[in-house]
């Protein structure tokens, strides 16, 4: 298991390394969008915040699972956008589930992986 979550550990914070960092050099072709994804994406843009703050929480909690330093904290704070990014994926652009629910399996995972760390929030 302690193999598993290091293995699990080190891609997911290198997939959200991968992705802030590519956002922030603009590395890579930009997607084209059409229909309900060109919609939401306009919508996002619109908004000058968020896309740069995601990337930026990306960015600190991919730097915080692969250094394993604040990684329960870490983990938590990705939670809201791996689901997210699992139902984008799943519900408006219909492309790439695979790999957003890969994202998503591999946070709660780590955050069973580290469960005594948080079962004390659910206790009454």
């Amino acid at each position: 298991m302690k193999i598993a979550t290091i293995i699990v550990r080190i891609l997911l914070g290198g997939m959200m390394l991968f992705a802030s960092i590519g956002y922030f050099l603009d590395l890579g072709d930009k997607p084209v969008f059409e229909g309900d994804m060109l919609a939401m994406m306009t919508g996002f843009t619109a908004m000058k915040y968020l896309f740069p703050l995601a990337k930026v929480i990306e960015l600190i909690c991919g730097l915080a699972i692969v250094s394993g330093k604040f990684i329960r904290l870490a983990l938590i704070v990705l939670l809201p956008i791996s689901v997210n990014i699992f139902l984008i994926h799943a519900v408006v652009s219909k492309t790439d589930i695979p790999m957003a629910a890969g994202i998503l399996v591999a946070n709660l995972f780590l955050i069973y992986a580290n469960w005594s760390s948080y079962k004390h929030l659910f206790t009454p």
